[in-house]
């Protein structure tokens, strides 16, 4: 897929369309940018990268002054009553952590092998052992928290691969990287297209007892489910929650935060049971249960939660206005 076709992609993906940080990735500078980037992942320590990186973050503060100002207005929501210093100190914090992210996932990606110079600690194992015993299919949510890509290179099961489904990133080069780190583990990649074909596939594949790694925290041709999120209505995508409602299979919200130089811990929540009673209001109902889950971590980890644009509907209708 060319760099033009990736553009139309994400024109239509709703959950990108409007991103500052897009206006820019198809000029010859940004190009050449991301390239040099990946070079350097490949030769330089992680260490020297982190610190080349935190010089990097001012720039893009500054090229990107909205994305900034709609992260600080995102952690007011996430972390009421405090002042203004302190969210301009914490969206500076995940535009970090987010280089820390890019620099791992690009750094893994020059070869598999590097991944065993890294440390995991995963949490909640016995959940994933207990919904695979049931042989239903099994739905791992994820949310842009840490680094969630790196969820499905560390786990692997007998017999059953993991589908990951992913929205296809508009530069072909990033994308064609981050292909090659999932298929050198066995991740069987799914990408997400407008349209019934993709999910058909999904529901194939979960009806046969397999395992599926999705997004639960964007929309991305899908037009969402507005409920309660941190006290204030933010639209969710509806799609897991009715894929595991008519497959019949079980959530399981995983999280992988960034807690140290090389070291991530996996969480893996307790299985999501969904609500099959029904009543017209229980596509709600499942969502509320996630969602649950997802303000948890979120509160817990609210610099590694890599949303930069308005994520709840009054700041969104707020930023329209402005641009």
């Amino acid at each position: 897929m060319t760099n033009a076709d990736n553009a139309k992609e994400y024109a239509e993906n709703r959950a990108e369309a409007q991103s500052v940080f897009r206006k820019f990735q198809h000029t010859l500078p940004f190009r050449l940018l991301v390239r040099g980037f990946l070079i350097a992942t490949k030769y330089l320590p992680v260490w020297l990268l982190r610190i080349i990186g935190r010089l990097f973050v001012v720039i893009f503060i500054v090229f990107n002054v909205d994305n900034y100002r709609a992260i600080m207005r995102n952690l007011a929501k996430i972390r009421p009553g405090r002042i203004p210093i302190s969210y301009a100190y914490m969206a500076h914090e995940v535009f970090r952590y987010y280089s820390y992210y890019l620099i791992d996932l690009f750094h893994l990606s020059h070869g598999p092998e590097r991944l065993e110079k890294y440390t995991f600690t995963i949490r909640g194992m016995n959940n994933v052992e207990k919904a695979l015993q049931t042989g239903r299919g099994v739905i791992f949510l994820a949310t842009h928290l840490g680094n969630w890509e790196l969820g499905s290179l560390k786990l692997s099961f007998k017999d059953r691969k993991i589908h990951v489904v992913y929205s296809p990133d508009s530069s072909s080069l990033l994308g064609s990287q981050l292909s090659y780190l999932r298929n050198a583990e066995g991740v069987q990649e799914l990408p997400l297209k407008a349209g019934n074909f993709s999910s058909l596939k999904l529901l194939r594949i979960l009806q046969e007892g397999g395992i599926v790694g999705v997004q639960g925290d964007r929309l991305t041709f899908d037009s969402g489910v507005a409920v309660p999120f941190f006290g204030h209505e933010a639209l969710f995508p509806k799609g897991p929650a009715k894929l595991a409602m008519v497959s019949d299979s079980i959530i399981l919200p995983i999280f992988i935060p960034i807690t140290g130089y090389k070291t991530y811990t996996i969480i893996i929540e307790e299985p999501v049971m969904m609500d099959r009673s029904g009543s017209s209001d229980e596509l709600r109902t499942n969502l509320q249960k996630i969602i649950k889950i997802l303000e948890n971590y979120i509160s817990a980890y609210p610099t590694q939660w890599f949303t930069f644009m308005p994520f709840w509907e009054e700041d969104k209708k707020e930023f329209r206005k402005k641009t």
